[in-house]
């Protein structure tokens, strides 16, 4: 199991998008996401998010669809339900969220980040 620091974006607008330091480990993530996990991958990054979020009519995560349009250009699905985002490491491991990611989410919606 590995440490990482990580973004996570509730779908609901009304739970604030935070940073956080999480185990990033299988249990954890689908507690994060409440249920099995899909991986969407990025340049550096990636996200992962319920499999059945749609099918389980779990609500429209808006913020990170703004996210990552504006990091990619392009919007390719609709992303329901609450999301983890997460980096990589050299040799493929859960990694730390990037910087720039974190840097962009606080420009356009604003981060509450843990305690030091």
């Amino acid at each position: 199991m590995s440490t990482c620091t990580a973004l996570i974006i509730p779908a609901d607008l009304k739970e604030p998008a935070r940073v956080e330091t999480i185990d990033a480990g299988l249990e954890t993530l689908q507690t994060l996401v409440a249920g099995n996990i899909e991986a969407v991958s990025g340049d550096d990054w990636h996200f992962y998010l319920n499999e059945e979020g749609k099918i389980l009519n779990l609500p429209p995560n808006r913020r990170t669809a703004m996210l990552v349009l504006e990091k990619t250009g392009m919007l390719a699905d609709v992303y329901c339900g609450n999301v983890v985002f997460l980096g990589e490491t050299h040799d493929g491991d859960e990694g730390n969220v990037p910087e720039h990611l974190i840097d962009l989410a606080q420009q356009l919606f604003g981060l509450e980040r843990e305690a030091a």
